[in-house]
């Protein structure tokens, strides 16, 4: 009987670290095939379910002052930076006349910002104010909304000018100081800061304009 070849010292580890390498480089080709298709896969998904928050606006304030999407228009000049801001601005056309809507953003609320759509007529009149988005400690915005939304509307933002936030009742002097809301301090500041943003814009980039 023939004795088997015997295998050169050291051949065998050589063996196995190659075939251990080329497992390496086939999983990394795997995954990275996996990645490539899941990414391609999300991303169309992303595309197919992605909504336009301009376009879901403009139906919704549509909807609201009985007009067609067309006839709200987006004012890219109205749009401000800073730390509060107007992220978008439209003009609704009504039989009545026109409207300024501004989602304005208000820094310095407990959950960082939060946004509102703040209503105004030509003239200047704020007529409403809607929240568009937050994220609050749970009741906060919603006490706020009721304590201080009135204190706002009804205000012409051209003879107002900006609105002051002020601590107490008795620390209301004018029709611009607004009592922030107690135990909900930051939440009033972000509302106050948001509807500020939407007055300084509407000041400038509509009542300037048209004056």
């Amino acid at each position: 009987m023939k004795n088997a070849a015997r295998v050169p010292e050291g051949a065998e580890a050589v063996k196995k670290q190659k075939f251990f390498g080329k497992d390496i480089v086939v999983c990394i080709v795997v995954l990275a095939a996996i990645a490539l298709v899941a990414g391609v896969l999300l991303g169309l998904v992303n595309w197919l379910t992605y909504v336009d928050p301009d376009a879901v606006i403009r139906e919704q304030l549509g909807g609201e002052y009985g007009v067609e999407a067309d006839a709200v228009i987006a004012l890219p000049d109205a749009v401000t930076e800073g730390s509060s801001y107007v992220a978008a601005a439209y003009e609704v056309c009504t039989a009545e006349g026109s409207v300024y809507v501004f989602r304005a953003v208000g820094s310095g609320a407990k959950g960082g910002t939060l946004e509102l759509l703040v209503h105004i007529a030509a003239d200047g009149t704020i007529t409403d104010i809607e929240v568009y988005s937050q994220s609050e400690t749970a009741g906060y915005m919603d006490k706020v909304v009721s304590a201080n939304k009135s204190k706002y509307v009804g205000k012409n933002a051209i003879e107002t000018g900006q609105f002051d936030l002020v601590k107490g009742e008795d620390a209301v002097k004018d029709d611009g100081d607004v009592d922030a809301v107690s135990q909900a301090t930051f939440t009033s500041k972000g509302f106050n800061n948001a509807v500020n943003a939407a007055v300084a814009s509407f000041n400038s980039n509509v009542a300037e304009v048209k004056a």
